[in-house]
């Protein structure tokens, strides 16, 4: 999901996705049509979605219209005439952000942003936790896979759909696909204390005392994985798999095509 000019494919993405195991053929397949709705709880289980890479103004234009709509519903922003909620994060060449829709309607979304030891990238939990994430990234100086995470943030959903759970395995899918792709190791996320008990459940552990964080009035709580827990979660739980059965090829991600995807048990 790295966003870098928005209107190119990474070749080294695609050189990557093919090294994790991703195959070059074509990918997307339009679904059957079918009455325009938001599946909102449970029901959400065997539903097609699309997913879309933010390189077009419109779907970055959705993912920031949902951001605000999701955290204003939750009391951690204030309102603006505009209805948007971005930051300058959004324009680093490290970050790319995802728009999950159903029937057409953007209905979630989710950030990564890259970090990189040796280089100058940042992100929110580098800023609000640097000594933390440095000591993260530095751990293994002699490891050449050392080194490389992702922070998965602005992971929102649509108040219509705050009790689809569905959604953020998703999300959870295609950051995990990014990660593959860049041969991350470590795994980031800023989260409330009261959502700890569920990121401990996918394998992360608390890495700092929560602080304040960028742009959202509620402190944040460091959480971080690693590569060997990722892929013993993923395997554990197909729906959040980026190679899982109903992922495939996503060679058109990079192209902001969309890609569908169904929840799997």
């Amino acid at each position: 999901m790295l966003q870098h000019d928005n209107e190119t494919i990474r070749p080294e993405s695609m050189t990557l996705a093919t090294a994790a195991g991703v195959s070059q053929s074509a990918l997307t397949q339009p679904t059957p049509p079918r009455e325009r709705h938001i599946v909102t709880g449970t029901s959400a289980r065997g539903t097609t979605y699309a997913a879309r890479l933010a390189v077009s103004a419109k779907v970055r234009e959705d993912a920031y219209r949902l951001r605000y709509r999701s955290y204003l519903a939750g009391g951690f922003i204030r309102e603006n005439p505009a209805g948007l909620f971005h930051d300058h994060y959004d324009d680093m060449a490290n970050a790319d952000t995802v728009v999950l829709y159903s029937d057409e309607v953007p209905i979630a979304s989710v950030r990564v942003c890259l970090l990189e030891r040796g280089t100058n990238y940042t992100s929110p939990a580098m800023d609000t936790f640097p000594e933390e994430v440095g000591a993260l990234l530095n751990a293994r100086p002699n490891d050449a896979f050392a080194g490389r995470a992702i922070e998965v943030t602005r992971l929102v959903r649509s108040p219509e759909a705050e009790n689809n759970q569905g959604l953020i395995f998703l999300l959870y899918r295609l950051a995990g696909y990014i990660a593959l792709c860049h041969h991350t190791q470590i795994f980031l996320a800023c989260v409330r204390s009261n959502h700890a008990p569920f990121y401990k459940r996918l394998g992360y552990s608390a890495a700092s005392e929560p602080k304040p964080y960028p742009g959202l009035s509620c402190k944040m709580l460091l959480m971080a994985s690693d590569r060997r827990r990722y892929d013993q979660i993923r395997l554990k739980v197909p729906m959040m798999d980026p190679m899982g059965d109903t992922t495939h090829n996503l060679e058109g991600f990079y192209k902001g095509e969309p890609v569908w995807l169904t929840l799997t048990r």
